[in-house]
Parts: structure tokens; C-alpha cells; sequence
């Protein structure tokens, strides 16, 4: 009896845990690659898988599944992984590469995880429902290219007003 008694108390602890924990939504990953002549041969957000991505490629692919809280909050972090591609056969791996980055306010609107790579190593972290072309991605000009939005942000606050459309980026 008293073994019966003591797993119940364990399972409402269980329950009780579960309840106080953070909600999390389940989110994908993308990566783009800025670099010139750099394969990303595979890269990771803490843990969960982003595609393969060719030089001045990617948004084209989608890895499911990540998980971000439902509310972002100060302080969080990413951690990046990466390794890139041979350049040519019989080349050593480069060896691989890790970063730890702030997660950018989402506010309480989640998006997926939006990784860009950039030559010397460099890498940025956008979290964002929006794809890169749309006027409202969160990122200046020159750091989307060789990829731009589709319109500007103006033409598309416009067509949004008239359309009754939301602002959902």
C-alpha cells in the first residue's frame, strides 16, 4: 500500500511540473547561405536540424521540428551549430562551428527559425512567420542579399490598408 501511495504522489508531482512549465510551440528551420563559395553541409538550432544549404541558396527547405516558448522573453539563447561541405573530393572536413546568439524579440507572435550564414563565419538568427522576400522580414537590405523583398515596405502597408489585411510578419 504504502508503494501505491508513493508512486500516486510521484505521478501528481509529475503533472504538477508539467503544469508550471513554460507552453512551447513547435517551429521550423531554414537556413540561407550568403557565403560566395561555402556549402553548409548541415547546422542545427540548439539541437533540432536545418537543412543542407548550396552557396547564395536556401529559404527553399524547411526542417521540422523546433520548439520556441509561446512568449519570447529577455535573456534567451541559441545555440548554432554548423559544418560546412569539402570543397572538393578527398579535401579534408572543415571542422565544425558553434556559436551562441541572442534570440531576437518575436514578442508573443512566434515564427520559424530563420538561420543565415555569412562569410567569415559569421551567422544570424531570425525568427519570423515571414519568408526573406516579404517587405516585413525583420532585416535591412544588405544583410538579405543576393536576396530582396518583393516590394517596399510603403507599397505593401498600402495594399494591406486597402485589402484589410493583417500586418502578420
Amino acid at each position: 500500500m504504502k508503494g501505491a501511495i508513493r508512486v500516486g504522489v510521484g505521478i501528481a508531482c509529475l503533472f504538477l511540473v508539467a503544469s508550471c512549465s513554460e507552453r512551447t510551440v513547435g517551429v521550423s528551420v531554414t537556413g540561407y547561405n550568403h557565403t560566395k563559395d561555402k556549402y553548409v553541409y548541415m547546422f542545427s538550432v540548439n539541437g533540432a536540424g536545418g537543412p543542407n544549404i548550396e552557396p547564395n541558396e536556401g529559404g527553399g527547405k524547411m526542417v521540422c521540428c523546433a520548439s520556441l516558448p509561446a512568449e519570447w522573453r529577455p535573456g534567451m539563447r541559441a545555440k548554432i551549430w554548423w559544418q560546412y561541405g569539402r570543397k572538393n573530393d578527398g579535401d579534408p572536413q572543415p571542422p565544425p562551428q558553434q556559436i551562441e546568439l541572442e534570440v531576437p524579440n518575436y514578442g508573443k507572435r512566434v515564427g520559424d527559425i530563420h538561420v543565415h550564414f555569412y562569410d567569415d563565419d559569421k551567422v544570424n538568427l531570425v525568427i519570423s512567420s515571414c519568408d526573406l522576400e516579404h517587405p516585413l522580414y525583420p532585416m535591412d537590405e544588405k544583410s538579405r542579399l543576393p536576396w530582396k523583398a518583393k516590394s517596399s515596405k510603403e507599397d505593401y502597408l498600402k495594399w494591406a490598408k486597402k485589402a484589410g489585411g493583417t500586418l502578420n510578419c
